[in-house]
């Protein structure tokens, strides 16, 4: 309990020991809240390197899918074959996807490098083909593995194509 004795006076608390009415912080509490910021931003940091790992993967895989199912749509517009063949070195480092109109390639998508993920299609096939149905060659399924890394943490999307020719995405490594 604080007392005022009289005005401009200072208040005096129950001890009978004056107290100030200034605001703000010590410099102890200071350093205690950003102590406790440091451990908290410290432990949250992991968190966000699997948010950017699996965000990275998950937009590669978006990309892939998107050109595998313009390629697809395509065919079936152009009633021709289209190919989408890896870049040179292999499908992480890009991709191209032609259709031959009467003798003449004609490039209808091309996607450059892929950085800070790793793109593999799993049983080592340089290009995928469609058929003017919209379906791929009988047997052939192709599978692609990307993996983003992010720090400590990994994170692996698929994408793979189904034998009618739709591609489809899930996340993990198990395709």
């Amino acid at each position: 309990m604080t007392k005022l004795l009289s005005r401009g006076a200072e208040p005096i608390s129950a001890r009978g020991t004056p107290c100030r009415l200034d605001g703000g912080f010590t410099l102890t509490e200071l350093v205690v809240t950003i102590a406790i910021a440091a451990i908290l931003a410290t432990l949250a940091v992991p968190s966000f390197n699997n948010i950017i790992a699996s965000e990275h993967a998950k937009a590669a895989a978006s990309e892939l899918y998107t050109s595998l199912f313009t390629a697809r749509s395509e065919a079936i517009r152009l009633d021709q074959q289209v190919k989408m063949t890896q870049g040179t070195g292999g499908w992480q480092y890009g991709w191209t996807t032609a259709a031959t109109i009467n003798g003449t390639t004609t490039t209808v998508d091309a996607h450059g490098a892929m950085t800070g993920v790793a793109l593999q299609e799993g049983s080592g096939a340089t290009s995928v083909t469609y058929y003017p149905s919209g379906r791929l060659a009988p047997s052939t399924t192709p599978t692609f593995v990307i993996t983003a890394t992010t720090g400590s943490s990994t994170s692996t999307q698929c994408v793979s194509i189904d034998p009618t020719g739709t591609p489809y995405m899930q996340a993990g490594s198990a395709c």
